[in-house]
């Protein structure tokens, strides 16, 4: 088998667009018919030779963005201790990481819920031992004026 160069007569385009214009234009009909006349009819369809039409395998709509698609079966989803570790460092910044690992977790198919349950008790935590330091702390200082 061999390959057509490309220089030959086949592959070159014409060489200004008139001359493209000549070449790829369609003959006008002669006769009172006008283009609604022409184009209305439309072609039936031809019966497939093997059956119906394929089936897509997405749902109706849009094929799934990669985004969607859900992880391998052997990955193992995030783990929540890193958001308590951070919630209690940086506090309410740590919801970044929480909102990631929930996004990540619901990209596995798995509830993404114990990352901010993590977060939120982990806050309140945080929140109640602080305001128990601040009243000792109070009370120290309170007791050692006297």
């Amino acid at each position: 088998m061999t390959a057509e160069p490309r220089t030959s007569q086949a592959w070159l385009s014409p060489s200004t667009p008139a001359a493209a214009r000549q070449v790829h234009q369609a003959p006008l009909q002669s006769g009172d018919k006008g283009l609604a006349a022409r184009y209305q009819a439309a072609e039936r369809p031809v019966q497939r030779p093997f059956g119906a039409a394929p089936v897509s395998a997405y749902p109706p709509g849009r094929p799934p963005q990669p985004s969607q698609v859900f992880a391998a079966v052997g990955a193992l989803p995030p783990t929540v201790w890193p958001v308590v570790v951070l919630t209690v460092i940086f506090g309410p910044l740590a919801v970044i990481s929480a909102a990631n690992r929930a996004n990540k977790a619901a990209k596995m198919g798995l509830p993404g819920t114990s990352y901010w349950m993590a977060f939120g008790i982990t806050t309140a935590a945080s929140f109640a031992l602080g305001c128990a330091l601040y009243a000792v702390g109070g009370m120290l200082v309170g007791l050692a004026s006297l």
